[in-house]
């Protein structure tokens, strides 16, 4: 990486995003236990979409979601759909859902497997159908804004992910481990304008989003989060990819101040990520793509 330049653009970016919150109250997922459906929200679900061009028309957009997962049948329908309306190969989009169970259960074989009834089935249907159109122009949408940017990578950390696999006498149970492996990095992607504004960023953190586990929708910590970085910083997207969470979870949990709390602890990492000393991300968007069966 080159030290920032602070003048000339490195390459170009555009934002966009979406509300996803269901009109209905759906069956949450993330939890077998619950009994009902969502009673409302704390929050509204968002997706969020980044553009990204270098200089030699090489383009990339990452998608994020406040969502338990991408299931593999949106994400073949938006590799057929991105490539038909906007000519983006399967390898330049990258869609990465938070995995917070306070969103829909939007994959039918669940409910299946949960054993709930057909009209749960068709309503993660009819939800489905809206959240791709919804996506394919949110796509459009950060193609668009497309403009000369300068795109900056720093980092921080924050602490409150705590390993949940503890070893005991009869195996492993599902429990806090201080000593376990634990990852607490916070990268940070900033896009700039050429006259230094923050327009968005992108930022991660290694751990599930289980804080909560009611029965109202919401992002959970890094729901938060994002809507902390955006008040702090007016007018950029503030996004966020969940990393190989593995066995982390937010400690402690089960209340919403808790969450908010959480949320705060990260906002706050990437806010001190803003102030670091920044590395240029200058050169060629390098993109891969296994295919279905990898």
């Amino acid at each position: 990486m080159r030290r920032l330049n602070r003048r000339q653009p490195n390459g170009k970016a555009g934002a966009a995003a979406a509300v996803i919150t269901p009109e209905e109250n759906m069956w949450l997922a993330g939890y077998a236990a619950r009994t009902k459906p969502a009673e409302g929200k704390i929050n509204d679900l968002r997706a969020k979409a980044l553009a990204l061009e270098d200089s030699h028309g090489t383009r990339l957009v990452i998608v994020t979601l406040d969502l338990i997962a991408v299931p593999r049948e949106l994400r073949d329908w938006m590799e057929a759909e991105t490539g038909r309306r906007y000519k983006l190969p399967p390898e330049g989009l990258l869609m990465n859902a938070s995995h917070t169970h306070s969103g829909p259960e939007l994959r039918p074989a669940k409910l299946e497997l949960y054993g709930l009834g057909e009209d749960r089935i068709q309503q993660a249907q009819r939800y489905n159908r809206r959240l791709k159109e919804t996506l394919s122009d949110l796509v459009g949408r950060a193609l668009s804004a497309l403009a000369p940017a300068r795109l900056l990578y720093s980092k921080d950390s924050a602490g409150f992910a705590m390993n949940r696999r503890l070893k005991t006498k009869t195996g492993y149970s599902n429990n806090p481990n201080p000593e376990g492996p634990v990852e607490h990095d916070v990268p940070v992607l900033q896009v700039r304008s050429e006259d230094g504004k923050l327009r968005a960023l992108l930022f991660g953190y290694a751990c599930h989003n289980t804080t909560l586990s009611d029965y109202e929708y919401c992002g959970d910590y890094a729901g938060f989060a994002q809507e902390y970085v955006e008040k702090a910083q007016p007018g950029a997207t503030a996004m966020f990819a969940t990393g190989c969470a593995a066995d982390q979870n937010p400690y402690p949990r089960r209340k919403l101040e808790l969450a908010k709390q959480h949320g705060r602890s990260l906002a706050d990492a990437v806010e001190r990520a803003l102030t670091a000393k920044a590395a240029s991300s200058a050169g060629a968007i390098a993109r891969r793509h296994r295919g279905r069966h990898a």
